[in-house]
């Protein structure tokens, strides 16, 4: 008897098994369904918003890691290149608006992005540079870094794409007229590396080289002389260019102020004041006076055809290896506003005598490019930008003082 009340105690402890309400059950799987709705919705609904816009899967991936569907969507941002240029993990985001006004063809590289900034740096708005950048190579939107600023660069881009058809890389003509000569000149006082001087910027009358060197009338007229270290590149040059039987010697190079003074001043007086800067060159703004500059007469060949000379031909080939450049190739004039000074060399070391050379662009336009101080420090572009430009390589690529240029058109 006893064992039996023991089991029947055991069996009345287990008591009833507990089973969950399907309806809890169901409550908690829409909670988990509207959680998941509520992460992934907004992404599905991005994702066919891009789709809408032309992106593919890989592309959207990538605009989701980027970070920048937002503002995709936000601006409308589509074009084939912009597409790309994200598949590729190429894109600069802070220029991804310019990425949808060119195509694969025309393209974007850093150097194209410093131009902007450039530009930008000059005054012109993002509508004026889209508008420039949609319409124009680099080498025909650098010449803008020299001219002066333009209220309406539709203008210029229509007279731009009037010369197609005869302009490049190496040649370059205008109809319009887009520099206005001693306008918002800047002064320097010394020559602290590289420097431009042109119709905007002048050298100061109290400057005078101090390391002026006599060059020998075995290659110069008589009384020449230059800056010790291009003295000796152009006995290294003129040598050379002996030896290949492409002759030259230097017919003027430096000129101090006063006597730049004096001889504008007599030309005034024989062709008028208006006519002088067709003959002359105003006191501060000749290259002479840096005592780097150079004009070189064919020994045995028409000095009065220079370009046609065999002479020249060395010149456009080899002046690079020993530093010079040729400052003012007739061809780019629109540019340099100098067409009768093809004989006239620029000493600016090897190495920057190159990189000018490869990169095709007259040295106002390099010099503004990559050399030049900037106005608004806000406007210089990333590091890795200037970087890869070779940007800060420059001694004067560093913040100036100047005044906007805008302020000053």
């Amino acid at each position: 008897m006893t064992v039996r009340r023991r089991k029947r105690r055991a069996i009345r402890r287990k008591g009833p098994k507990r089973h969950l309400r399907r309806s809890l059950v169901i409550a908690v799987l829409v909670l988990v369904l509207m959680i998941v709705g509520i992460v992934k919705i907004p992404g599905m609904i991005t994702d066919a918003k891009l789709r809408k816009l032309g992106y593919n899967e890989v592309q959207i991936k990538k605009i989701h890691t980027d970070r920048i569907a937002d503002t995709v969507l936000k601006d409308q941002y589509y074009s084939e290149y912009l597409a790309q240029c994200i598949q590729d993990s190429t894109l600069r985001k802070e220029y991804i608006s310019l990425y949808t006004k060119v195509d694969s063809s025309r393209g974007l590289s850093d150097t194209s992005l410093l131009l902007y900034n450039r530009l930008e740096d000059l005054g012109y708005e993002e509508d004026q540079l889209d508008d420039l950048f949609e319409n124009l190579y680099d080498w025909e939107i650098a010449p803008l870094l020299v001219f002066d600023y333009q209220w309406d660069e539709t203008e210029y881009i229509k007279d731009c794409k009037a010369h197609r058809d005869t302009n490049s890389q190496s040649s370059f003509t205008l109809d319009g007229d887009y520099l206005r000569e001693f306008k918002n000149i800047s002064s320097s006082k010394s020559v602290d590396g590289p420097i431009l001087i042109n119709t905007k910027n002048s050298l100061d009358e109290s400057y005078v080289p101090s390391d002026l060197t006599d060059i020998t009338t075995e290659y110069a007229a008589s009384g020449q002389q230059m800056c010790k270290e291009a003295a000796s590149a152009f006995l290294l040059m003129a040598k050379a260019a002996l030896l290949n039987d492409t002759p030259f010697f230097a017919s003027a190079t430096y000129i101090s102020y006063a006597d730049q003074q004096a001889a504008y001043k007599s030309i005034s007086s024989q062709v008028g004041a208006d006519l002088a800067d067709v003959y002359s060159e105003r006191a501060g703004f000749s290259e002479h006076q840096t005592g780097l500059a150079v004009n070189i007469s064919a020994t045995y060949e028409d000095n009065k055809n220079l370009t046609s000379t065999k002479v020249y031909e060395w010149l456009t080939a080899n002046c690079a290896k020993y530093g010079f450049i040729l400052r003012y190739p007739p061809s780019k004039a629109a540019i340099t506003d100098q067409a009768d000074e093809a004989g006239h060399l620029l000493y600016v070391g090897k190495d920057l005598a190159q990189r000018i050379k490869d990169s095709e662009l007259t040295y106002d336009e390099y010099y503004e490019l990559f050399l030049a101080s900037w106005y608004d420090q806000s406007c210089m572009p990333s590091a890795d930008i200037l970087n890869s430009t070779s940007c800060t390589d420059a001694l004067q690529c560093e913040a100036g003082t100047e005044a906007s240029p805008e302020a000053n058109s």
